[in-house]
């Protein structure tokens, strides 16, 4: 049986949904540099299986993604059809660039 979240919230006497953000590492949680480090430290030590967060990684990334194309579109009412795709084909265009300058040792040959 593996260890869950819940078994290393308790060793680290953090709440739940804590360990759970350190672990997926999302964005703007309230931790410090010391819980985020015991967390993963504890996490390892219990051998957690860090395959299990992954979908919670993606899932909170599309989700940010996601809030922010709503805001953007939410704060530009007049917006039509076009413009949102334009927005959107715009934003993908940014983080291909982004990714292909932080990675471009996988781009070139």
């Amino acid at each position: 049986m593996s260890t869950t979240l819940k078994e290393v919230a308790k060793e680290v006497n953090m709440p739940l949904e804590l360990v759970r953000d350190i672990l997926t590492e999302k964005t703007g949680i309230k931790a410090t540099r010391e819980q985020i480090d015991l967390a993963f430290k504890t996490a390892r030590k219990m051998n957690y299986d860090f395959r299990k967060l992954k979908i919670g990684k993606r899932m909170n990334l599309r989700k940010e993604i996601l809030t922010g194309i709503i805001r953007q579109i939410k704060s530009s009412p007049k917006w039509k059809r076009k413009e949102i795709l334009e927005y959107l084909k715009k934003s993908c265009e940014m983080v291909e660039r982004v990714h292909k300058k932080a990675f471009e040792e996988e781009f070139t040959n």
